[in-house]
């Protein structure tokens, strides 16, 4: 058996087709596994002031990537992204949006707006630090 590195975009569809003959195999009423991206931007008189990027997956908004540029960080900039985002999910079908945030990041940002923790990991990446998994359902 060899294992080699490979181009990861090409890798992602053969694992997705083998992902999707095993579940089909077992249960035929498993919808594809068809990922759908999604990107957003926030411009205030034409200066990028923030963005967030994502993918719905199975009814799942999956949010990637949240950030506020610091000088309209506080005016809920942040908040009217993902409320965007989570809105044009909801109109796709999906059901719940799940992310990652870290400790010094903003676990507090994202439980203000409805999200709830359900997972973490302590130590990560550093001694003191934590990563945490939030839910929320739309």
């Amino acid at each position: 058996m060899e294992i080699k590195e490979t181009e990861y975009e090409m890798n992602q569809k053969r694992i997705s087709a083998l992902l999707e003959q095993h579940g089909h195999a077992r249960l035929q009423d498993i919808p594809p596994y068809e990922r759908q991206t999604v990107s957003l931007a926030a411009y205030e008189h034409g200066a990028y002031a923030g963005g967030i990027t994502g993918e719905m997956v199975w009814s799942i908004l999956h949010v990637h990537l949240l950030a506020v540029d610091e000088a309209y960080r506080g005016h809920g900039v942040g908040a009217l992204l993902l409320e965007q985002m989570e809105a044009l999910a909801k109109a796709q079908g999906c059901k719940v949006s799940e992310l990652t945030t870290m400790s010094w990041q903003a676990p507090g940002f994202y439980q203000k707006q409805g999200y709830e923790i359900f997972g973490e990991i302590q130590d990560c990446p550093l001694v003191g630090q934590t990563k945490f998994y939030l839910k929320k359902q739309l």
